[in-house]
């Protein structure tokens, strides 16, 4: 049982052989007992013989027969790749603070840029909460609209509009300052388009914290509570009713540093799988408190609590990626593109 992963080479080092890296898989995907990825049966017996691949099964219910492995039907499906490289990749996008783009992967793990590329994608494949598993926000919960795009190119005569006026793709964007975050593209930032996200993604009983965009107007009502937070007058907290979105900046704040700092640009047909994988981390994280000492100017020495948070072990991470990695196929399509069985 691995319990801690510290670098790449420790993948190699801890997984000797393919072997290894299959039966990781196999108690990460099926830590509640092996079923069957065709028709989720639990009774299936191992296949063995001369000819046959380490790690086949064949399902022995009598309607379904189908034979299968660790990685049928999940983004790792027909893969020819050794299975430690993706664990590697695993790691490397896991324990990345802003992400990691398909180039410096490649160079990393021995593979060209679109092998790199497609295994980036296969990984936030994984990332993204669509059973709802991570539940509901709840407590004090901060909602707020990003525009995901750089500066426009300059270019003599042409005026670009600013805030609300540009093309850029909008993510919503929630965050509880107990730690957990939810995002989303949308088409536009209006009331109703933006109500029933919010509604499905926050508990009634939570208070909810905006800027003075009037479409949280009539948002607000479905909740315990609504506070405002007025920037255009300079006004970032409210301390009578604590007040604020630092919270939720915060998360766009991580989300522009991937989009300078790694990725460069980010397109619309792929924005919400970087999205998925901002958040991913966000929500794996655990709070630390830690105290510091001071001394004032007349020899005081003053104890200080502040919480640190500290992303959670990777592969505690990984194993939580990959129990709902089935069911998640994803295939090249002869342009070297992606698509969904």
């Amino acid at each position: 049982m691995i319990s801690e992963l510290k670098s790449v080479r420790d993948v190699w080092k801890k997984m000797p052989t393919e072997r290894h890296a299959r039966l990781f898989l196999e108690n990460a995907i099926w830590g509640d007992g092996r079923f069957c990825p065709h028709c989720g049966s639990l009774s299936s017996r191992p296949l063995r013989g001369a000819s046959v691949r380490p790690g086949l099964y064949q399902c022995i219910e009598r309607e379904c027969r189908s034979q299968f492995t660790v990685t049928t039907r999940t983004p790792l499906h027909a893969t020819k790749l050794d299975l430690r490289t993706w664990i590697a990749a695993m790691f490397l996008v896991l324990t990345s603070s802003k992400g990691i783009s398909s180039v410096v992967m490649s160079r990393i793990l021995g593979v060209n840029q679109k092998t790199a590329w497609k295994l980036g994608h296969a990984i936030r494949e994984m990332m993204d909460d669509r059973q709802g598993i991570a539940g509901r926000l709840s407590g004090v919960v901060e909602v707020d609209e990003a525009f995901v795009g750089g500066k426009p190119k300059f270019r003599h005569g042409v005026k670009n509009k600013r805030g609300r006026g540009t093309g850029k793709p909008i993510a919503l964007v929630a965050a509880a300052r107990n730690g957990q975050a939810r995002a989303v593209l949308i088409p536009n930032a209006q009331g109703r388009t933006m109500k029933p996200i919010i509604e499905r993604w926050i508990d009634p009983t939570s208070a909810l914290i905006t800027d003075k965009n009037p479409s949280y107007g009539k948002i607000g009502a479905s909740f315990a509570s609504h506070h405002t937070i007025q920037h255009n007058k300079r006004q970032y907290a409210n301390t009578k009713t604590g007040a604020h979105i630092n919270t939720v900046e915060a998360v766009n704040a991580v989300v522009q540093r991937a989009l300078i700092g790694v990725y460069h640009r980010l397109g619309r047909k792929h924005l919400q799988r970087y999205l998925d994988e901002i958040i991913w981390r966000w929500n794996h994280r655990t709070p630390e408190s830690k105290v510091r000492k001071r001394k004032s100017s007349s020899g005081l020495s003053t104890a200080e609590t502040t919480t640190v948070w500290r992303p959670i072990p990777v592969v505690d991470q990984m194993r939580g990626l990959l129990c709902g990695a089935v069911g998640r196929q994803m295939r090249r399509t002869p342009s070297w593109g992606l698509r969904w069985p």
